[in-house]
């Protein structure tokens, strides 16, 4: 496995594991009615998008080396 696939894997599970902490924080939000668990639920949806695309991004760039 070469050093782009091991970059484009990690990507992948950041994103994975941001997903996982929106939905906790979305679970916290439903317990405890906190403004600040609903904000960092959509933050977090908002990085694993954001995560993705440059996971695109980047293997698209480098698909030549």
């Amino acid at each position: 496995m070469n050093l782009r696939l091991v970059h484009a894997f990690l990507i992948l599970l950041s994103a994975l594991l941001a997903v996982v902490f929106g939905f906790w924080c979305l679970a916290m939000y439903q317990r405890e009615d906190g403004l600040a668990s609903l904000l960092s639920g959509i933050a977090a949806f908002a990085v694993s998008i954001g995560l993705v695309l440059y996971d695109r991004w980047f293997l698209r760039k480098t698909r030549t080396l």
